[in-house]
């Protein structure tokens, strides 16, 4: 199973339980106190799936340190970087390469963070997570080292297909530029014709705003 959690001691009651009861934490997710636990958590065979450097954003997460990641990998568990973020999920490259800088990790230990280590944690390694024959050949090339804040995404391919190609795309901006330009001339005409009053060109009235008990509606 895999736990949501912070702290230590929610960590250690949570192993305490699965091995009274007979089942296995096959990962803790967020674990921002996991370094405190690191050896309870790899004799358990638990991996940790964590935040890069996010800390006392709330109070269970006040002991968090950006050397969290670093700590567990050096003690034995299987270690992620997860993002809890649509936008930040775009750069998890960037966000493991900070384990570098809080830690020491190795290039090779690091790029693991966010490739083979959490596809065995998600029980699919044998499809994804390294550049192996006859896996899924979902592969992104980049014009620096991966792990560089300069790296930029120059060709995506998922299940060996291209699907991105930056060059494509730089090449295709302007003309996408000049549609949306002429879509907006047309619609130009059907904007701005509402007078502040709220009447529509036929003369009906639109609906107002008006106070309600929960505020505007």
């Amino acid at each position: 199973m895999h736990a949501h959690c912070y702290r230590a001691d929610e960590i250690l009651q949570l192993i305490r339980l699965a091995e009274e009861f007979g089942f296995r934490i096959g990962t803790f997710q967020h674990v921002l106190e996991g370094y405190k636990v690191a050896d309870e958590i790899a004799r358990h065979g638990a991996g940790a799936s964590t935040f890069s450097d996010w800390w006392a954003y709330k109070v269970e997460a006040y002991d968090a340190i950006p050397y969290n990641a670093a700590l567990m990998a050096e003690r034995g568990v299987l270690v992620s970087i997860n993002s809890d973020s649509a936008e930040e999920m775009r750069h998890l490259n960037q966000e493991a390469a900070k384990a570098m800088k809080y830690g020491g990790l190795s290039e090779d230990e690091t790029l693991k963070l966010v490739t083979i280590n959490p596809a065995r944690q998600l029980h699919v390694a044998d499809r994804v997570g390294s550049i192996e024959v006859g896996k899924d050949a979902d592969l992104v090339l980049f014009d620096k080292h991966p792990l560089s804040v300069y790296a930029v995404a120059q060709k995506v391919f998922i299940d060996g297909r291209l699907y991105f190609d930056r060059r494509t795309d730089l090449e295709a901006r302007p003309g996408l530029e000049r549609e949306k330009q002429t879509l907006t001339e047309k619609l130009a005409p059907r904007r701005g014709t509402t007078p502040p009053d709220g009447r529509e060109p036929s003369g009906e009235t639109r609906p107002q705003a008006t106070p309600g008990e929960g505020g505007w509606q």
